[in-house]
């Protein structure tokens, strides 16, 4: 088939890596513009965009996905179907123009999760499992039929981080037994059922803030659903510390001890949760690098009692 694929971040490389390897013919490859970056500001260009100039392809990069110029150019491609994976939402007339129309990838088992961070509220709402949807594209975002699903297990210490690449993986290789199974006419397109439907929204700042009133789970799962990005938190002497590695402790609750409180034991550092108490391994002080928390108590004196806000 003659693909145009659509993406923007490195979770979409694997998948245009994948599609290159394949027997079909990727005709052009549609991203972001490139934006600033950095301290300097400087043009930043798209993962995607970096990946497939590396291996030859032509690259599109459309301020409107609504404009004719734009229309016209994917026009002239005479594209069979396009392959979107995270992008953005394309208007009718692009999604409906090629013969075999438009496919998309999410990383969830939809309808669950529709939503720009379906990876990270998983793991926050402590989810035992994901996978990967890869379904017709519709009007309404992540609502079209689905053509394939995949399911895999989310680990107890696995990170947004981890599952990303993971996901990636498994993304690329659905969309290409997707694409095979358009091909060949041997998928039956299945409507999802909207009354399942679970949102999964863009992740908010306040989200990140860890409220030690909380369980030891829940906090657990909160760390690991915004490890490496964008990092949970919590206050010690007026600085702000983002926390990226956890366990929950198996040491039982102490009555003279409050939630925030740190103990210091043999090199590690648990903190006072609701009910129960959190191992922390990894930190990262503002201005700082990460480091492991052995680290962070002999170079910033921290001791039992200690706590944080």
């Amino acid at each position: 088939m003659r693909i145009v694929f659509m993406g923007t971040p490195d979770f979409a490389v694997p998948s245009l890596i994948a599609f290159h390897s394949s027997h079909h013919q990727i005709v052009a490859v549609v991203t972001q513009p490139d934006r600033p970056s950095g301290r300097g500001l400087k043009l930043r260009s798209p993962e995607i965009k970096i990946k497939a100039i590396e291996l030859g392809y032509p690259v599109l990069q459309p301020e409107s996905l609504k404009s004719d110029e734009f229309y016209s150019q994917l026009r002239d491609c005479y594209p069979d179907i396009l392959v979107v994976l995270a992008f953005r939402i394309l208007p009718e007339r692009i999604f409906s123009m090629p013969e075999f129309g438009s496919i998309n990838a999410h990383a969830s088992l939809l309808p669950k999760y529709r939503g720009a961070a379906p990876i990270h509220r998983a793991i926050i709402n402590g989810e035992k499992y994901t996978g990967v949807t890869t379904f017709q594209i519709a009007k309404n975002i992540d609502t079209g039929s689905i053509l394939m699903q995949e399911k895999i297990p989310i680990l107890q210490n696995d990170t947004t981080g981890l599952m990303w690449d993971k996901l990636a993986n498994l993304s690329a290789s659905m969309l290409i037994k997707t694409v095979e199974g358009i091909s060949n006419h041997s998928l039956n397109p299945l409507i999802q059922d909207h009354s399942m439907a679970s949102p999964a929204p863009k992740i908010k700042k306040d989200e990140t803030k860890i409220n030690w009133q909380d369980s030891a789970e829940s906090i657990h799962n909160q760390i690991r659903a915004f490890s490496p990005f964008p990092g949970a938190f919590t206050n010690y002497h007026g600085k702000r510390i983002k926390l990226f590695s956890s366990s929950v402790s198996s040491e039982e609750l102490t009555n003279d001890i409050t939630p925030g409180n740190i103990v210091i034991s043999n090199d590690g550092l648990k903190v006072q949760c609701n009910t129960d108490m959190i191992n922390i391994d990894e930190v990262q002080i503002e201005g700082k690098r990460r480091m492991y928390v052995k680290d962070f108590i002999s170079g910033y004196g921290i001791s039992s009692g200690k706590k944080f806000e």
